[in-house]
């Protein structure tokens, strides 16, 4: 009798993956947890500077992926910083965070350009939840 191979094959009724906190080995070690890396739904890795949602350092690149990440290591809201790193608005996003109970920010400063940094966003951003 032949076996069967069965290879799984998502459909449009699976739940799609969340970017997941995968912390780097070689900095483990440090008193201060300076680095981190993030596995997005595709499976690709993103390397940040981690800094308290309070920092308004981590507002200050340009060109940047920024994470906000809740204390259950969860991103719940992503943006670029732009080009400029427009204050005003990077200001209103920090706040809007915080009430969200972000409590770190991780600043990805390796997307080369803008395409980068938008394949980065979609890769690493929570899905909608309609639900609430």
């Amino acid at each position: 009798m032949a076996a069967l191979a069965y290879r799984y094959t998502p459909d449009l009724f699976d739940e799609a993956p969340a970017a997941r906190e995968m912390p780097l080995r070689s900095t483990a070690a440090l008193s201060e947890r300076r680095f981190t890396a993030w596995r997005g739904r595709s499976g690709r890795r993103y390397v940040a500077s981690v800094f308290s949602v309070d920092d308004t350092h981590a507002l200050g690149f340009t060109d940047a992926v920024l994470l906000a990440v809740s204390a259950d290591r969860r991103v719940i809201a992503a943006r670029d910083s732009g080009p400029f790193g427009i204050e005003a608005a990077l200001g209103r996003w920090q706040r809007s965070i915080m009430a969200a109970g972000a409590c770190e920010i991780h600043v990805h400063l390796l997307a080369e350009d803008g395409i980068s940094r938008r394949a980065a966003l979609l890769d690493l951003m929570p899905e909608a939840n309609p639900e609430g």
